[in-house]
């Protein structure tokens, strides 16, 4: 037995050795997984602390979603129902250099005060915002749209007090438009004028100047209301009011003008391009009075009629006109009036300059009868215009005033344009002015039949 024991004994003792011998192994391994198990631990904790760390992430990115999402509700519902809902301004500025050289000037035109209306700069050099507010959504929205021109448009012109004095005011144009149903709209304002073809705003029209027509035959805003319809190609237009400057319900010489004017414009749509209109004026206007002894108030009639195509490179245009006026002309008899426009223009892509364009026109405005004037047209203590060659020559009415014919008027005007963006034009034009009588002073004091202006115009349109 203690044999067996002893030999067991012995036989164990290289296990033993060799168990002894594996001890710091086991050691070491068992520091191995205790770091394992740290390190585990740690990025558990690490783990926990990033599923914490994103959680509250997420809440305040929720939280930061939804206070957006509010704002953007908020501003949505005041670009819907606020006060800025159906807001719009647009606009343009076009300063100008004009050299007139009859009368050796030249200078560059922008936003200048001026009350008298000159051919040469008139309603030109301007800064122009049209503001629109609409009420609502879709073709039945009523709106107001009110346009702003600083010492240049026709608030300056032709907006005049209670004595008949000129105010200066900034406002060009400003109407309440009332859509009744597809059809029919009412409206009231002071609403521009709506002969012609020609545009009154810089960045509409294909030259610098306007045409003659425009200056000094039709009638100018009409403060009042009306109505319009449309159906098909056929548009019809008309309102009751008083023609600012001309027959304004002011006081002159103790004696009241009570008689709105009437006037209208007829469209029709030929084709997609060709528009035809007829528009007419009736009025009891203030009198020029030229010789004193007129009354204040006399009837005045115009009419014309225009027709335009207009393509996407070309643009054709047409208008002639007719009008009286009582006691207006310079030798307090009827004043009458006559004449036409035609206007060309094209245009064409270069490889140099990239967008172009060519524009020439010709205008013709008969002024005779009576020694001329006409509501448009004041003639001086010499019975002329001396700057727009209207009237009769200077030596006629020193001699025989009654006995002198009125200026017979006409200008040739060629333009080239630029278009280097969307926004920009920039325009160039010569101009050539003819009158049957010797009407435009000259810088040195003696007249002429003929005068001759060039402009440059940039037109930056936002």
């Amino acid at each position: 037995m203690k044999k067996t024991l002893l030999a067991g004994l012995i036989g164990a003792a290289p296990l033993l050795t060799l168990a002894a011998e594996a001890q710091p192994g086991m050691q070491e391994m068992q520091q191995r997984l205790e770091a394992m198990q740290r390190e585990i631990d740690s990025l558990k904790t690490a783990l926990q602390q990033s599923v914490t760390a994103r959680q509250d992430s997420d809440e305040a990115l929720t939280q930061q979603v939804s206070a957006t999402a509010m704002k953007v509700d908020k501003l949505s519902e005041d670009a819907q129902n606020g006060p800025i809902a159906g807001l719009s301004i647009s606009g343009y500025i076009d300063p100008l250099y004009s050299s007139n050289l009859g009368r050796k000037s030249a200078s560059f035109v922008f936003a200048n005060r001026s009350q008298s209306y000159n051919y040469d700069t008139s309603n030109l050099g301007d800064v122009y915002l049209d503001i629109k507010k609409t009420f609502g959504s879709g073709p039945l929205a009523p709106y107001v749209d009110i346009t702003i021109m600083p010492d240049r448009g026709a608030g300056v012109y032709s907006s005049l007090d209670s004595n008949g004095n000129g105010n200066m005011s900034i406002l060009n144009s400003a109407q309440a438009v009332v859509p009744l149903d597809e059809h029919w709209q009412v409206f009231a304002g002071d609403i521009p004028s709506w002969a012609g073809y020609e545009y009154a705003a810089s960045n509409q029209t294909v030259n610098i100047t306007h045409n003659l027509l425009y200056d000094f035959s039709e009638p100018s805003n009409i403060v009042g209301a009306g109505a319009s319809w449309v159906q098909g190609a056929w548009s019809v237009k008309a309102m009751l009011g008083n023609e600012a400057g001309r027959s304004q319900a002011s006081q002159v010489n103790n004696a009241a003008n009570r008689t709105p004017s009437l006037s209208w414009r007829v469209d029709n749509m030929l084709t997609n391009n060709i528009d035809i209109g007829w528009y007419g004026y009736l009025a009891r206007g203030t009198s020029g009075n030229y010789t004193g002894s007129t009354p204040n108030f006399g009837r005045v009639a115009y009419t014309e009629v225009d027709i335009s195509n207009t393509q996407l490179d070309d643009i054709s245009a047409a208008q002639f006109d007719y009008g009286s006026a009582e006691y207006s002309a310079l030798n307090g008899g009827r004043a009458q009036w006559w004449g036409f426009s035609l206007l060309k223009h094209h245009k064409f892509e270069t490889a140099a300059l990239g967008r172009m364009g060519w524009t020439v026109r010709y205008d013709y405005l008969n002024n005779s009868k009576n020694g001329g004037g006409n509501p448009s047209i004041g003639l001086s203590a010499n019975g002329n215009d001396p700057i727009n060659g209207f009237g009769v020559d200077p030596a006629c009415y020193a001699l025989d005033p009654s006995g002198c014919k009125g200026a017979v008027r006409q200008d040739i005007t060629a333009a080239l344009l630029f278009y280097p963006t969307d926004q920009l034009q920039l325009k160039l034009e010569a101009r050539h002015d003819i009158s049957s009588v010797r009407s435009f002073e000259r810088a040195d004091g003696t007249t002429s039949k003929h005068n001759d202006v060039l402009s440059a115009q940039a037109v930056y349109s936002f």
